[in-house]
């Protein structure tokens, strides 16, 4: 069976059209709803995940790319199919072709900028001890004596080799110690992935949250929703056990 190439056309711009409303929709999810974590302390008062149908603002994130690429392949093919009308009222509205010429290059130059050239960009990186440690303190309710150190040599530079050694003696201490600032915890790992990351034992972990035997491979956030534990509860469990070792 043949299809017209208006019905084609047609297809194409409604297949476009909802596209765009998910779009649309998962950014302002993720702007307004799944807030990252500093809003969140500001709104919730502590440090929580936040979920909308089982999917955290990352997976979200995920998703809302997935559709872009899918709406730009669709604005591709809507081009191509309409390239002959696009280019005969061009053409008619500007009539001079050393200006046609002109505004395609610079057409031709705004999407290679803002299209292509963010995926070869490298970030500007800039020390943040000060702000890392303020967000760990909201989240944590209190400093950690190595990042109290840390945050002093960067408002005291003068002092800065001295408290280094400082800190460093800290964890010269208890070298197998992990701090609480460092630990990462998110609602998409598993038991299994965070025993593995920081050698701890799944079962025990699975214990002391617990959790019954045979969910070591289930999301955190679905898990803490069933069982009534906090993404920090996973953390200190971590740190006491670095501790004893």
């Amino acid at each position: 069976m043949k299809v017209s190439k208006s019905k084609l056309n047609l297809s194409i711009d409604m297949l476009m059209f909802i596209v765009m409303m998910p779009i649309a929709g998962i950014g302002f999810l993720i702007k307004y709803v799944l807030v990252p974590g500093f809003k969140r302390n500001e709104i919730y008062g502590r440090d929580v995940e936040l979920y909308y149908w089982g999917i955290d603002r990352h997976q979200w994130g995920t998703i809302h790319l997935v559709l872009s690429f899918v709406l730009l392949f669709l604005l591709l093919l809507h081009i191509v199919f309409h390239w002959k009308q696009i280019a005969g009222i061009f053409k008619t509205m500007v009539s001079k072709r050393v200006l046609r010429i002109f505004l395609g290059s610079l057409l031709v130059f705004f999407t290679i900028i803002f299209g292509i050239l963010p995926l070869f960009v490298n970030p500007e990186i800039e020390e943040g001890v000060l702000n890392h440690a303020h967000n760990n303190k909201l989240r944590t309710g209190y400093y950690s004596e190595e990042t109290q150190y840390k945050s002093r040599a960067v408002a005291q530079p003068v002092a800065k080799k001295q408290l280094e050694l400082e800190a460093a003696s800290i964890n010269q201490e208890n070298p197998n110690h992990i701090n609480h600032s460092e630990i990462e915890i998110y609602g998409y790992m598993t038991l299994h992935e965070v025993a593995e990351r920081y050698n701890v034992s799944a079962q025990g972990l699975a214990k002391a949250l617990n959790i019954p035997v045979g969910n070591n491979d289930e999301r955190l956030g679905r898990l803490k929703k069933k069982y009534a534990f906090q993404l920090r509860d996973v953390r200190d469990y971590v740190e006491s056990k670095t501790l004893k070792e």
